[in-house]
């Protein structure tokens, strides 16, 4: 039984799991750059920077983007952006 792959803008396909690593990685990435930028990390939506935990949160979801054949946006860095545990419920509830 074969895997479920999606495509990028190229067509190329991939797998939930390349997906799910490229994408790690680029979180990863996300969170170093905004540290050497500014010695720290924050909330960039609230400015919070202590007290609490960070996610990186997908302007275009993972799910829509592998739907219409754009998964190269799930490890897009412009589609990212650093957000607190509160402010990222809020963007997902909307």
């Amino acid at each position: 039984m074969s895997k479920p792959t999606y495509s990028d803008s190229n067509g190329k396909r991939w797998t939930t799991e390349q997906i799910d690593r490229k994408s790690k990685k680029s979180a990863l990435l996300l969170l170093e750059l905004q540290y050497l930028d500014n010695g720290y990390n924050f909330c960039e939506i609230c400015n919070r920077s202590t007290g609490t935990y960070f996610d990186v949160s997908h302007t275009e979801s993972r799910k829509v983007s592998k739907e219409n054949g754009r998964c190269e946006k799930c490890w897009d860095l412009d589609n990212m952006r650093i957000l607190c545990r509160a402010c990222h419920r809020k963007f997902d509830n909307n």
